[in-house]
Order: C-alpha cells, then sequence, then structure tokens
C-alpha cells in the first residue's frame, strides 16, 4: 500500500492507495495524532505534500521510524503530469499544484474525451485559505485565485470589528441578509460563490472555454456546497489522490 499525505495549515490528510483505490482516509489535528495512527499501519511507500516546511522533517523522520521507509516529499521539481504556466513557480504552493494534478488524474481516468483544447478544469480547494486553481486542456496549469477561507472570513468580522456579532454559514438564509448575522452569512457564501461564476464567466467569454469542469475539495467545502447551483463533483481526498499520481510516475 501507499501513504500519501497532505501537510495543511490547519489539518494533517492522509489516505492509504492501493493502485488508484483509496483505502482510507484521515483527517488529523497535528502530527502527534496522525503519527500514533500510523503506529499499526503497514505501507511500502510514501509521499507528501506540504505547505509547512516546518513539519516536513518531524513527519518524514516519523513515518521512517514507524515504518522504516522514507516518504517522498513532492516539491516544484517532481514529474506532474500537467505543465506548469505559472510566473513565480517558487512560490506556487504544492498543494495546489497537487490539487490540480487530483483533479487531471480523475479527469483523465473517468472522462478521457474531457482532455481536449478549449476545456477548462477548476481544482478548488475550500481550506484555511481558498485556493482556485485553473488547468487548460490538454494539461496546462495556467494560475489562479487565492482568498481568504470561509471560516477565516466568519473569524476575521468578529475579531476585527467592535459590533458584529459572531456568525456562521448556518445563519444564511437568503442572499439578501435581513438580520446582520444573516447579512454577514450571505456576503461571505455569496462572495466564494461569485468568484466562481465570474471566473466561469470569464473562461467562456474570454478564454472561449468550450467545456469547464469543476472538483471542489478542502475542509470548509461543506459550508457552501449548497449554495452553488452549477456542476461541480466534491472530492475530499483531491490533493492526495495528486499525491499518489505523482508518486506512482515516479514508481515510488
Amino acid at each position: 500500500m501507499f501513504l500519501a499525505c497532505d501537510i495543511g495549515n490547519t489539518n494533517i490528510k492522509s489516505a492509504f492507495f492501493k493502485d488508484s483505490e483509496i483505502l482510507d482516509f484521515n483527517s488529523f489535528k497535528d502530527e502527534n495524532a496522525f503519527l500514533k495512527y500510523l503506529e499499526n499501519k503497514k505501507f511500502k511507500s510514501s509521499g507528501i505534500s506540504s505547505v509547512v516546511p516546518s513539519l516536513n522533517a518531524v513527519l518524514s523522520n516519523g513515518i521512517k521510524k514507524i515504518s522504516g521507509i522514507k516518504p517522498y516529499i513532492i516539491d516544484i521539481n517532481s514529474p506532474f503530469s500537467i505543465k506548469l504556466n505559472y510566473e513565480t513557480k517558487d512560490t506556487l504552493g504544492i498543494d495546489r499544484i497537487c490539487s490540480a494534478e487530483g483533479a487531471y488524474y480523475l479527469v483523465q481516468k473517468k472522462f478521457p474525451v474531457f482532455i481536449k483544447s478549449n476545456n477548462f478544469i477548476l481544482a478548488i480547494d475550500f481550506g484555511t485559505a481558498t485556493t482556485v486553481n485553473i488547468l487548460k486542456m490538454p494539461g496546462e496549469f495556467t494560475g489562479g485565485m487565492i482568498l481568504p477561507g470561509i471560516q477565516m472570513m466568519f473569524d476575521s468580522l468578529q475579531k476585527n470589528t467592535a459590533q458584529l456579532p459572531g456568525t456562521s454559514e448556518n445563519d444564511y438564509k437568503n442572499i439578501i441578509g435581513k438580520s446582520t448575522m444573516s447579512s454577514i452569512a450571505s456576503g461571505i457564501i455569496n462572495s466564494n460563490a461569485g468568484l466562481i461564476e465570474r471566473l466561469r464567466n470569464y473562461l467562456k467569454k474570454t478564454e472561449k472555454a468550450d467545456e469547464i469542469m469543476i472538483y471542489l475539495t478542502g475542509g470548509n467545502a461543506g459550508k457552501i456546497i449548497q449554495h452553488l447551483d452549477f456542476e461541480f463533483v466534491y472530492e475530499k481526498a483531491l490533493v492526495l489522490i495528486g499525491v499518489n499520481s505523482v508518486c506512482r510516475k515516479m514508481q515510488i
């Protein structure tokens, strides 16, 4: 079995793979809980996507101590299936590339006819930050968007204002809020949904996109999914699928 790890700003996610089949998926609050979970697990190889460099050695050494296997840590020079057309590759988050890689892998596997010029894939990760990653077919990462995550928006309004109350996605009632709490919820939910709609319109009008396929992932995805009125695929392990894809290319 192959162990894929995604070290994020808030959680550590993992999944075991047998070829392309996900056998297990879990999320952990810290490295100690994750390493304890691994103590009785058996696997032959491992790969890591990380946006927290300070944890790379901790988890890599911990996994090696438990299993005798040194994980492969994915970096910008890893052999992705997609071409990176990005001006500042040195600042491009590995999780962004892996989510795009995961979406591309799934489309190749399930909808190979989609991989043709003028089609686009959006891989959107609603995590601590919300990242929107754009793939132009037949397989080019062309950029995207980064904005504060949904929960960060809720927390920031309460923390940085004197009178606005604490609220959550559960306070959403309608696009037009009739109370302060529902107005906050509407503003945050619709700002996220609206940016996807605007991007879809841009790709269709300016880039002349024929079809656009959207993959959603991330711990905050559940806060917005019910408010979206366009077709999408939700995949909680999207980044991990990308990790598995990269490491399979390397025969790890």
